[in-house]
């Protein structure tokens, strides 16, 4: 019995490759189309219209966010743990064209200073009062 050596045809390995950079657009980001409320500069429970495209955790809810002058942000809560999210932000930012560096503040605080073409600020990253959830702030400034 002879058995033949299996290969995988060049057009799968190619699509196989572009996979990841096709799935990179599909990040999620505080600011989809259809999750921007009004043109109010505080939003309970949505993100004010005009917010920066930033890296959103998957299934994180929104609290609250403001829009003022080139000014933003939002508060967010997660069911995931501080370190799932940290791991996200770290990764995420850079594919949404942000520049960051992070700092650890504390066993459960994180800061990551970002900026990019248009604007700066920050993305904090912290264990709820629960001790359970992890609760994401971001806030931005117009450059």
């Amino acid at each position: 019995m002879t058995h033949k050596k299996f290969q995988i045809p060049k057009w799968i390995f190619a699509g196989l490759l572009i996979i990841p950079v096709i799935l990179s657009g599909c990040m999620p980001s505080v600011a989809p189309s259809g999750n921007q409320k009004g043109s109010d500069e505080f939003v309970k429970g949505g993100v004010v219209k005009g917010f920066p495209s930033l890296p959103l955790m998957p299934k994180a809810r929104v609290l609250e966010s403001y829009g003022n002058n080139g000014a933003f942000g939002a508060s967010f809560i997660s069911d995931d743990d501080l370190d799932k999210v940290v791991k996200f932000y770290d990764q995420s930012l850079k594919k949404l064209g942000w520049e960051s560096s992070q700092h650890r503040q504390s066993e459960t605080n994180y800061v990551f200073e970002v900026k990019n073409s248009a604007y700066r600020g920050s993305v904090i990253v912290n264990t709820a009062a629960d001790g359970k959830k992890t609760v994401i702030t971001i806030a931005v400034l117009a450059r």
